[in-house]
Order: structure tokens, then sequence, then C-alpha cells
């Protein structure tokens, strides 16, 4: 009786052993394991998905300037074209690191998801946005020198960029007014809202030349800005850990004789 009982009870397990090609208990067991493996396989999708994409759109963008010009404003349309094609492929690479560097991670699975992911994840948009500003300051002078209307990536990373800086400036900015600093956390939130765009660089004007200036300048604003969040992400992050360490095992910072 006890025999069968047991039989009985071994029965899901015999069955699952004998299904054909049955890997899914051996996957799930090392999914812990391959997370690491599995977001970088999702980067280098996402990578060729943008690649993709922003061909498509800039060729069409690219097709209807051209259309609507007529002159020098179609020798600028084909230029910027030409810039924005190659320039799409240094932005698809960046998130395709990125998903390197995840996926070759040697943390734990605590640091790897709130210190690796997050940062590489600032990191990349962080690129991507002074990739794509600085290619559209290479064509807006192309703009300025043939005195037409250029061409630029039709994306809003600035929006996006900010979103990624909010958790270090909000976690940086609640421990500043814990400490009586809140000017200093008003200065740096200042900072990361301070933009150098503004005029359209057209014409061939010393207007137009400075807004051209100012567009090479918003590019280093943005590798700054992105500095300073990782900085700051990575000070925040490393206050939480040693706290996080400390309540696991408590002690105090007194040496004994």
């Amino acid at each position: 009786m006890e025999k069968l009982f047991n039989t009985l009870l071994d029965l899901p397990k015999t069955v699952n052993d004998k299904l054909p090609k049955n890997s899914f208990n051996q996957m799930m067991a090392s999914s812990e394991s391959s997370i690491k493996t599995w977001t970088g396989s999702a980067f280098k999708i996402g990578a060729l998905v943008v690649c993709i994409v922003t061909l498509i759109s800039v060729i069409r963008n690219g097709m209807d300037t051209m259309n609507s010009a007529s002159g020098m404003g179609q020798v600028s349309a084909i230029i910027c074209l030409l810039i924005l094609i190659y320039a799409t492929f240094p932005i698809a690479q960046v998130i395709r690191s990125a998903g390197d560097s995840l996926s070759s991670s040697k943390s734990g699975t605590v640091d790897f998801i709130f210190r690796d992911f997050v940062t590489e994840n600032i990191k990349a948009l962080g690129h991507v946005t002074a990739l794509v500003a600085l290619f559209g300051a290479f064509c807006s002078t192309v703009a300025w020198i043939l005195n037409s209307n250029g061409m630029s990536m039709n994306v809003d990373l600035y929006s996006g960029a900010a979103y990624a800086y909010a958790l270090p400036l909000e976690a940086t900015a609640t421990f500043l007014e814990m400490v009586r600093l809140d000017y200093v956390g008003g200065i740096i939130s200042d900072f990361f809202s301070w933009d150098l765009t503004g005029s359209d660089a057209t014409g061939y004007t010393i207007d137009g030349l400075v807004a051209v200036g100012w567009e090479y300048a918003q590019v280093i604003l943005i590798l700054a800005k992105l500095y300073l969040a990782l900085a700051i992400y990575h000070w925040v992050y490393g206050i939480v850990s040693t706290l996080a360490k400390w309540i696991t095992s408590p002690s105090l910072p007194f040496k004994t004789s």
C-alpha cells in the first residue's frame, strides 16, 4: 500500500521526465542566472529595431524635404539625409553596447538590477541624446552654410533624459533638504533644466551662426548632465548599499583596546 502511494506521488515527476524535449524545468531553474543574458539580448534586439525604424523615418523625412525644396535647399536636404543615415548606426551601437555591458556584468542580482541596469539605461539615453544633438548640429551647419532649411531626427529625447535623471535628482534633493542645503539642490535642479537651444540656425547670418554654435554647446551640456547624474546616482546608491549592509550587521565605529 505504501509503495503504491509513493508511486502515485511520483507520477507527475515520472511523466515529466518522459516528456519529449522537455527542458522547461531546467530553463526555469537557471532563469535567475540567465537574467543578464536575457537583458543583453533584449538590448541587442532593441538596437536593431531602433536602427530600422530610424532609417525608415530619416529616409521618409528626407524624401519629403527634397520634394518640397528647390535649388540649394535640395542640396542641403541630400547632404543632411546622408549625415542622418550615417548617424543611425552609431546611435544603434550605443544601445547594443549597453546590452553587451549588461550581459557581461559580474554583479549579483540586486546590484545588477538597481545599479548596473539603471546606470546603463541612464548612460545609453544620455549618449543617444548627445549623438542626436551632435548630428543635428552638423545638419544645422550645412543649412547655415547653404542658406537653407536643414533636417533633424524627429525624436524628442530631452523629456526622456529628464525622466531618466529624475531618480538621482529626487534622491539628492531629499537628502539635501534633510541636511538643510536646499539651495544646493535648487542649483542642481536649475542646471538640469538648462537648455541652450532656442532659435533655429537658418539663414546665412550672424544670428544663424550663433544659433549653430549654441547647438554644439548643447551637446557638451547634455554630456555634462549625463555624467553628473551618473555620479549622483553612484553616490546615492553607495549610501543606500552601505546602510543596507549595516542594518544586516549593525556595529558602531569604535575601536576597543
